[in-house]
């Protein structure tokens, strides 16, 4: 099988041959038209190009927008609907726009949103919802935070927004951390995937130290956890000590 890195080039490749059109519009406007769209109260959505439409749909429809900052340094950032002036809202769905217009929300308001809809975008993707992303693994990583924090619904479903070229009919090679959609858009069409309850974790020895430290909601997810299994090392030490000092006395 193809490392996902190997497929990762040969569709940049194939793209750059095909000069593919980019009707990424189109394919916000088929969002549109889903029932789990127009009942979303807060979605989530990666800050691609392939995704800027359906992030000012998601404004101008009056949905909460949930953006990672930049390489999710600082965290997330809350675009309340209502808030911004329309004609402020395509820059506001913008990196440049974010820290103007959004607010950056502390781990322990995550839970209070909870998102509705995830958004997605794919380099490739398969006919079960296996994907590959840009290879960073962003929005696998604000994946398993929000759903650490509390942050998604339970039946939040995935979506992405792909290009018709960028579709396989072989299955892609995926990680443990990998997030399936449960769906996908294209300008032409609708596809759906077998459902099935995600419940992603943080990988933490596969993710580097210097990295965990650099991106705020993880640093204080792993300082949290630290604490828990340092708080139970000294329980069991505790009660070791416990039952010695019971042996010694009988």
């Amino acid at each position: 099988m193809k490392s996902p890195n190997n497929i990762r080039s040969e569709m940049l490749e194939k793209l750059a041959a095909k000069k593919e059109s980019l009707n990424w519009g189109r394919a916000a406007e088929m969002l549109r038209k889903l029932e789990i769209y127009r009942s979303a109260a807060t979605v989530f959505a990666t800050p691609n190009d392939s995704l800027y439409q359906a992030r000012i749909n998601c404004l101008a429809d009056g949905k909460n927008l949930l953006m990672p900052g930049p390489n999710i340094r600082k965290g997330f950032y809350l675009l309340k609907s209502r808030t911004i002036p329309f004609k402020d809202i395509s820059v506001a769905v913008t990196y440049k726009g974010l820290e103007k217009y959004g607010r950056i929300l502390e781990n322990s308001n995550i839970s209070r949103l909870p998102v509705d809809l995830l958004l997605a975008d794919s380099l490739a993707l398969d006919r079960t919802g296996g994907r590959i992303g840009d290879g960073y693994g962003f929005f696998d990583l604000s994946y398993a935070i929000l759903q650490e924090l509390d942050g998604l619904k339970d039946d939040a479903d995935i979506l992405t927004l792909v290009q018709e070229e960028r579709i396989s009919q072989e299955i892609l090679p995926q990680n443990t951390w990998d997030v399936k959609m449960t769906g996908a858009i294209t300008a032409k069409q609708i596809l759906h995937f077998e459902s099935s309850t995600q419940k992603a974790k943080i990988f933490w020895n596969a993710l580097p130290h210097d990295r965990i430290k650099r991106i705020d909601p993880l640093w204080k997810l792993y300082k949290k956890s630290e604490k828990m299994v340092q708080g139970k090392r000294s329980e069991r030490r505790d009660l070791k000590n416990v039952k010695r000092k019971n042996h010694v006395v009988q």
